[in-house]
């Protein structure tokens, strides 16, 4: 699916199914997981960016936590022209 947003164009994957466990590093699964949390209602979730060097985890990390969550995560790509 492909939506346009204040002239960016964004284009949305199908959610991946991924059979992957996160292993380690507790704390950050944790605060990402809080940044998710909504305490009532009214609440809307943060959006966090994962940032870092190719092959440290950030997919595995959002997936893992997604899992927990029971909610879709998408990856999202954006093209400049």
């Amino acid at each position: 699916m492909t939506v346009e947003i204040e002239g960016v164009t964004l284009h949305l994957a199908h959610p991946d199914e991924l059979s992957i466990q996160w292993v380690g590093q507790d704390e950050l699964m944790r605060q990402l997981l809080a940044a998710w949390m909504v305490v009532n209602e009214q609440d809307l979730p943060m959006n966090p960016r994962l940032l870092g060097k190719p092959g440290v985890g950030k997919t595995t990390l959002a997936y893992a936590a997604g899992r927990r969550r029971s909610i879709r995560v998408l990856k999202i790509c954006w093209l400049r022209r």
